[in-house]
């Protein structure tokens, strides 16, 4: 991946998080809590990730993750899965908010270079590197515990379809370069699973209700 290649990418990701930030902020200030979480799933694939949300005083929460693997930083090196992913999601709560049950819907942007690898993901470059990117809808379903003060971890299972569209190449070892063999595009499946531990940010306090007995004793 070329210099050029990697300073816009970070301009992307940037770019991403004022609009994100902009977009999930709501018009007044009713949200109870900002949420930082980390897919542990996603970490033993060796991508750094990230998920930040926001939940309101309803049973929904709405978020962004972002995951991104930049290594091997060796452009002639043939064994790789470099990429960029950006996934807006929002949930629903079944009984009480980050508790219990709850179900997800999410969208899915990566931009990926991979090549002479056998992950599921990238099936079918064994023999070759695949340059370019995808988009996806999905759903899963998960479940949340509560693990001490601000802290949960939650469980996630689910799919995704999508469609991606790519430049293939194969390395020449004479000349120490890739060589462009064409392109392609596919439509895929894409299991989603997670293993999250998350953080609670409080935005503002809730009242706790005067006690009857003392109520009576003030008047």
């Amino acid at each position: 991946m070329s210099t050029k290649r990697i300073i816009s990418i970070e301009k992307i990701i940037n770019k991403f998080f004022v609009m994100a930030s902009l977009t999930l902020l709501p018009t007044r200030m009713e949200a109870q809590d900002i949420t930082i979480g980390n897919n542990l799933l996603y970490d033993a694939s060796l991508t750094p990730n990230l998920n930040i949300a926001y939940s309101d005083s309803s049973r929904w929460s709405y978020g962004v993750t972002l995951g991104f693997r930049h290594w091997p930083i060796g452009n002639l090196t043939q064994k790789k899965w470099r990429h960029l992913l950006i996934s807006p999601a929002v949930r629903y709560w079944n009984d009480t908010q980050h508790l219990g049950h709850f179900w997800s819907g999410n969208a899915i942007y990566s931009h990926f270079n991979a090549g002479y690898t056998d992950m599921l993901i990238y099936k079918g470059v064994k023999d070759e590197r695949r340059q370019g990117d995808l988009i996806a809808l999905g759903a899963s379903y998960g479940y949340a515990w509560h693990l001490g003060r601000r802290w949960t971890a939650e469980a996630q299972a689910g799919l995704a379809v999508g469609y991606a569209w790519y430049d293939r190449f194969v390395i020449n070892s004479q000349e120490d370069d890739w060589n462009p063999i064409g392109s392609g595009k596919n439509v895929f499946l894409l299991p989603q699973l997670g293993l999250n531990i998350v953080y609670h940010i409080p935005l503002k306090k809730s009242k706790e209700p005067q006690n009857n007995e003392t109520t009576r004793n003030n008047q």
